[in-house]
């Protein structure tokens, strides 16, 4: 349909000239305007006029910034389907201030873990994780309702009261490890000295030295949503452990130090920081298997964003989310079968070399395991790794010192894929040795260089032992065997004399 004559034509253009003479003279009729009006009104105006732009402020500030102390923000009137509520007071004190991206509510875009970093006051560095992605939080929200039978958007703090979990806690009258046994992670293997262990440093209870029925199902929630702030709690910073500190929890947000650069920062740093970092990842996982409290707590997800490396260049896991906690005394208590065997990880079960071959059900039964040591040499630093991130691992292009003097690469080899029973233990001793030495630049400890022979030329390479060619070697099988043949001998020797004994009571002195 064509336009009529009652469609409004566009007026022909107008020169820019023309355009500021029209503007300049609204302006002025509205100065007019103003000038006129009494004062009692122009006090009004005023007035309304930063009102309105206050409010533009305000809603500006909301939609573009966080506000660390909202509680909408914080979801604090989700617990106890929270993380707690240990250090709601310093966010709601401004002693907690976002900083970069995580101020802003356009950086939750590109966040999609939820983790934001902020300061404490005013200097500690420290990051706000929520745990879980929002995806991971609803699909939880949506099991309790689903365990209260209530429909899918329940209010889920008042409804985790109803569920068949809650009824459960109430019937049994404590948490006990069967209760946590299904979730992720540290409570995979639970025994009751681990509850009472976590119960003694957890911060997020409601009432001092007493657990009330609330702070169980915080505790369920938060291990069914991920574990990591129970781990960092039940097994502190402050007592050596190798995970960053735990300041508290206020709703769905814990904040947790800040420790620094991960291993992937460290891929092309000179080879003598990368064998420091080396050490540190061995005496990790040497101290998480053995340690004066008799927990092994095994590295399942050995991922170069998994660990970070603070200032002084100590080596922190920073997701402790998958780790699994081994009670040893547990274990000797009830004896399962073949329960002090030693366990030697590999990869068999795996269709690649890259990923990592473990049975929760192995460790949770066995008292000695080199699963730690396996984690670390098999996925961080065995030269022969194919990784698209750190090809050749953290150890990758190592100096000939190393190689020949140090016999590193073998070294490495050895412990990610072991040749021998036990191998891997042994390969880790002497990888501490020589990782340590060549974290040192002074070079004191290397000896003097062969002398040439008559003809100016170096003398041949000697043959590289293997690893069982070691004097201090022991592949466990040979001393098993020993150890009862000594038994054998010594229980003999015992019959002899004791035989030699009865015999002189017996007998007849002829004269």
């Amino acid at each position: 349909m064509l336009p009529g004559s009652g469609v409004r034509r566009r007026a022909p253009g107008v020169s820019v000239s023309e355009g500021m003479q029209k503007l300049s003279s609204v302006v002025n009729d509205s100065a007019r305007r103003y000038r006129r009006l009494p004062f009692f009104a122009k006090v009004i105006f005023c007035l309304s006029l930063l009102f309105s732009f206050g409010i533009y402020l305000l809603f500006f500030r909301s939609f573009i910034k966080h506000d660390i102390a909202d509680d909408n923000f914080l979801e604090v009137g989700m617990c106890p389907a929270c993380l707690g509520s240990s250090a709601c007071g310093l966010m709601y004190h401004n002693q907690v201030q976002f900083t970069g991206w995580g101020n802003h509510r356009l950086g939750d875009v590109f966040s999609t873990k939820n983790v934001r970093y902020a300061t404490l006051y005013g200097s500690q560095s420290v990051v706000l994780k929520k745990m879980g992605s929002e995806s991971e939080i609803q699909e939880l929200d949506k099991k309790v309702c689903a365990d209260a039978n209530r429909p899918e958007g329940c209010d889920v703090a008042r409804v985790l009261f109803l569920t068949d979990t809650f009824v459960k806690l109430r019937k049994a009258g404590a948490l006990l490890p069967k209760h946590l046994q299904q979730t992720v992670g540290m409570f995979t293997c639970a025994s009751y000295r681990l509850l009472d262990r976590m119960w003694s440093f957890y911060k997020e209870l409601r009432k001092v030295k007493k657990i009330m029925i609330g702070d169980q199902l915080q505790v369920w929630y938060t291990a069914s949503l991920n574990p990591e702030p129970l781990m960092l709690q039940t097994f502190p910073a402050s007592e050596r452990w190798p995970f960053p500190e735990y300041f508290g929890a206020c709703g769905r947000h814990a904040m947790i130090e800040h420790v620094g650069r991960t291993l992937e920062d460290f891929y092309h740093e000179p080879f003598h920081k990368r064998a420091g970092v080396a050490y540190e990842l061995l005496t990790i996982a040497d101290h998480l298997t053995n340690n004066e409290e008799d927990f092994a707590l095994y590295i399942t997800d050995p991922n170069w964003e998994n660990f970070g490396v603070d200032a002084s260049g100590k080596v922190r896991i920073l997701d402790a989310e998958n780790i699994i906690v081994v009670d040893k005394l547990a274990i000797e208590a009830k004896k399962p079968a073949d329960y002090d065997k030693f366990i030697q990880s590999d990869n068999g079960r795996c269709e690649d070399n890259a990923c990592l071959s473990m049975l929760p059900e192995e460790l949770c039964t066995h008292l000695h395991s080199d699963h730690n040591y396996y984690a670390i040499c098999h996925s961080l630093l065995d030269p022969l790794m194919k990784d698209s991130v750190m090809p050749g691992g953290l150890l990758h292009d190592m100096p000939e010192e190393a190689k020949d003097y140090w016999d590193l690469e073998h070294l490495l080899k050895e412990c990610s894929q072991p040749s021998k029973y036990k191998g891997r233990v042994f390969a880790k001793d002497k990888l501490l040795t020589a990782l340590a030495k060549l974290h040192d630049e002074s070079n004191e400890h290397l000896a003097s260089p062969p002398k040439p022979d008559k003809r100016g030329l170096p003398p041949p390479l000697k043959r590289k032992k293997e690893l069982w060619e070691y004097e201090d070697y022991d592949d466990g099988v040979v001393n098993d065997a020993k150890e009862v043949d000594d038994k054998k001998n010594e229980k003999d020797n015992g019959k002899d004399i004791e035989f030699e004994e009865e015999k002189g009571k017996g007998a007849v002195v002829l004269e």
